[in-house]
């Protein structure tokens, strides 16, 4: 034995234990010691190559290692390591041409040209990787690796039948290779064939239930196919495996709100804030749930939370507002708006917001100065002009509510909402009828189904004394809006005028059950009834 092949023997094993125990500076220095015996062992050094690499000494390795291929061309260990480093460089021509290298050498290593197709596919050219994949099957046809990446190149390229079929040829050489039936799956989905595509997903999963990418495809199969029951299953099953895998519970708690199972989207939110509780998006989903569920003051407390997480958070503070104004809160409304504005002024529904929440208070003065200022700001806003109209009709400015309105549709001939209000106004005053049903009917067009506007419509007829017209569409009015004391009011006066007073006596009185939400109308209404029990004929 040569006098220093026993330390050469004994360094060698000594790198070898550490870097089997992932030692690797300590194997360094063994293989250092190993190559400093023997300088002349082409292993030795390009394991000395190899651990400087997993110490992220790439410079001195690829040094070192060019170094090393360019006196020993012929040393396919060394350049098999060196197209490694090139590829973990991002140098993917380098690389390929290395593995060229190597199978000129030898052409029976077909791990140089797995690792060379893969190159070709990762920088796009399929040509030429489906090319070299092929060539693999060739000498060796049922090289399962080959056979996966030349079935991937066809998927990508929609050959199905080919990668069908190289896909099939997999599972027949090794059963248990999930991904070539998550694959099978891809290809069947890809053509709409849904029934195939969940078998072979399922088959996957059965082979390996962590596949999640298989579990995924199911679930946006599902999802895409409505089938949301299915997929809900399919996530519920996931959070079995891994009760804190958070993405998932979101989305099946965003699933449950779709099928409005509001019970189940709030539990599963509320699990997930345990988690996270600063996860403001979660909150508010769970807001959505409550607000459902009719838990307002928790969901109230919800929303106070996430202001407190975000003191800028607009969605949680126009859905407080919106949550006070359902409630008649308009006060409360009010000091949301108010606050909302002290941080964003460029939004013209804040003004919106504040404005209409101080009309529904009758503080018209303060109604007024937010609408101005946000017409200053937003003279092009239909909204503002709309409510600034409703401000001057409370406050008996006819002329002025004529005029913003009239803005109002010049700014946006599609605002259903102030045609009909000019065109009831109008007809309400027995001015500019024609125009006043021009209007209304415009409207109407755009919002078909809107009983307020029907009940214009019907007003309009009773004002120009077209009393069919006007009963027929009062009627047709109140299939949509069955609790408005206006439309009950209105349609007793159109019996009245037809002389039909049971009828009239009739919906005067059911105005009566909802006098609460029109101000006004109970005196207007009783004394319509007074009149008719005194003096109108029956």
């Amino acid at each position: 034995m040569p006098p220093h092949a026993e330390k050469v023997y004994f360094e060698y094993l000594l790198a070898y234990e550490a870097e089997l125990s992932e030692r690797w500076g300590d194997a360094l220095t063994h293989y250092s010691n190993a190559l400093a015996a023997d300088p002349g062992s082409l292993h030795l050094r390009t394991q000395v190559v190899n651990m400087l690499i997993k110490l992220g000494k790439i410079p001195e390795a690829s040094s070192m290692l060019e170094e090393l291929t360019a006196r020993n061309p012929s040393y396919i260990p060394a350049l098999m390591l060196l197209g490694e480093l090139y590829n973990s460089q991002k140098k993917v021509d380098e690389a390929i041409a290395v593995y060229k290298k190597v199978i000129l050498i030898d052409s029976a290593r077909n791990d140089a040209r797995l690792l060379m197709g893969m190159l070709f596919s990762s920088k796009g050219d399929l040509q030429s990787a489906l090319g070299v994949f092929e060539e693999v099957l060739k000498k060796d046809p049922d090289n399962v690796m080959a056979l996966y990446y030349a079935g991937t190149i066809s998927l990508e390229r929609k050959e199905h039948a080919k990668a069908d079929t190289l896909f099939k040829r997999i599972v027949e050489l090794r059963p248990t290779f999930d991904a070539a039936y998550l694959n099978l799956g891809l290809s069947h989905e890809m053509r709409g064939e849904v029934k195939s595509a969940e078998e072979y997903y399922r088959k996957a999963l059965e082979i390996n239930p962590a596949n999640a990418f298989a579990r995924e495809r199911l679930v946006q199969m599902f999802i895409a196919g409505k089938s949301y029951d299915k997929a809900i299953k399919e996530l519920e099953s996931v959070l079995e495996d891994i009760p804190d895998h958070h993405e998932t519970r979101q989305r099946l708690g965003l699933l449950y709100l779709q099928e409005r199972n509001f019970g189940k989207a709030a539990s599963e939110f509320k699990i997930l804030l345990e988690a996270k509780p600063g996860d403001i998006t979660a909150r508010y989903y769970l807001v959505l749930a409550l607000e459902e569920l009719g838990k307002i003051e928790e969901a109230v407390g919800e929303l106070k939370r996430i202001v407190s997480l975000d003191p800028k958070n607009l969605n949680a503070f126009y859905n407080l507002g919106y949550i006070y104004t359902k409630q008649n809160r308009y006060a409360d409304a009010a000091k949301i708006y108010e606050e909302v504005l002290s941080f964003e002024k460029g939004k013209p529904e804040v003004y919106v917001y504040l404005g209409t929440s101080y009309l529904q208070i009758k503080e018209y003065k303060k109604a007024e100065e937010v609408f101005r200022q946000g017409l200053k700001r937003f003279d092009v806003s239909d909204d503002l002009h709309f409510n600034m109209a409703i401000l001057y009709e409370k406050t008996g400015k006819f002329d002025e509510m004529v005029a913003e309105l009239k803005r109002a549709i010049e700014l946006n001939p599609k605002n259903a909402d102030a045609l009909n209000y000019l065109g009831y106004s109008y007809a309400d005053r027995g001015m500019h009828l024609p125009e006043a049903l021009s209007l209304i009917n415009r409207a109407l067009e755009l919002k078909p189904d809107s009983g307020y506007i029907i009940d214009s419509l019907g007003w309009a007829y009773f004002k120009l004394n077209r009393l069919d017209d006007a009963l027929n569409n009062l009627l047709r009015a109140l299939k949509y809006v069955q609790d408005d004391p206006v439309v009950h009011e209105h349609l007793g006066d159109v019996y009245a005028a037809m002389g039909r007073y049971d009828k009239a006596l009739d919906a005067w009185q059911e105005a009566l059950k909802y006098h609460e939400k029109e101000e006004g109308i109970k005196p207007r209404v009783e004394e319509k009834i007074r009149k008719l029990e005194v003096g109108s004929p029956r």
